[in-house]
């Protein structure tokens, strides 16, 4: 099995989301050491009318409409191509794949996009995948703002265990429908460490896992948790040992911070591509 592949397009940090964007090029020129050291495949996804097809199966004519509006109806496209491309690869054999994105997606919902988020592009994903005879997803959003716009999509489907961290003061667990909602308050590494090996500690069973990352969680950055940098090596780690091997896709989500960008991306792969 191949360890670690890439899915990543310049255009990223051309067209996309203004806040999100400047981070990439940036980020990605601090992976090439990596990159070629450890010989990573990167992948340029593209816009075809298949990912057309697949997002107009999430999302409706209305909504697309209101997207193409915004100016980054494109940008969202190859977004969503990326994470769609990081999942056919993970098929084809690779254990773990990194896929890049110029506009997020976690806050997209059925009927309302916000936050930088315009497609959402993991229900895209899953839905493919369902198409491809996956049954069975576990999405782990560790951005620090409510994934709301996945849970829209997922939140009476039992088959997509979905565990999402957020800034907040109420945990709410609900193990009927696979929704657990882990509040978090900001500055507590070893809190926040805690609390995602709790998460993962039941032997959840599911076909691929997704990682919704946002590097807003950074202190330095504009969201919540305000972790440091050796944090993001230990919840990689934690994360891939607990995917033990079954397919595990890294999609980036929020953060803007240039300076975070360029040490915890090449962290958070550094991990992944270890033996």
């Amino acid at each position: 099995m191949m360890r670690l592949a890439l899915t990543f397009h310049e255009e990223f940090g051309c067209s996309g989301e203004p806040m999100l964007r400047e981070r990439i090029i940036p980020s990605f020129e601090a992976l090439t050491p990596i990159i070629h050291q450890n010989r990573i495949p990167v992948f340029k996804p593209s816009v075809t009318p298949e990912i057309i097809r697949l997002v107009q199966q999430v999302h409706t004519p209305q909504y697309l409409d209101e997207v193409i509006g915004t100016g980054f109806y494109e940008n969202a496209l190859l977004s969503v191509s990326s994470v769609v491309t990081g999942a056919e690869l993970l098929m084809s054999g690779y254990q773990s794949v990194f896929a890049y994105t110029g506009c997020a997606g976690h806050h997209a919902g059925q009927t309302r996009f916000w936050g930088f988020c315009y497609l959402n592009d993991v229900a895209v994903t899953i839905n493919h995948m369902r198409q491809k005879g996956l049954k069975r997803f576990l999405v782990l959003d560790i951005d620090p703002h409510f994934g709301d716009g996945t849970r829209e999509f997922f939140q009476y489907d039992k088959d997509v265990i979905h565990i999402n961290f957020h800034e907040g003061n109420q945990s709410i667990l609900d193990s009927f429908y696979s929704n657990y909602d882990y509040a978090l308050n900001p500055g507590w590494d070893e809190e926040f460490i805690q609390v995602l090996s709790g998460a993962l500690k039941p032997e959840y069973e599911f076909d691929m896992m997704i990682v919704i990352f946002g590097h807003d969680s950074h202190h330095q950055d504009y969201g919540g948790f305000c972790l440091w940098d050796p944090t993001y090596a230990l919840l990689t780690k934690l994360i891939k040992d607990y995917a033990a091997g079954r397919p595990l896709l890294w999609v980036l989500s929020g953060g803007s911070d240039v300076a975070v960008a360029r040490t915890v991306i090449p962290e958070v792969v550094r991990v992944l591509v270890e033996d």
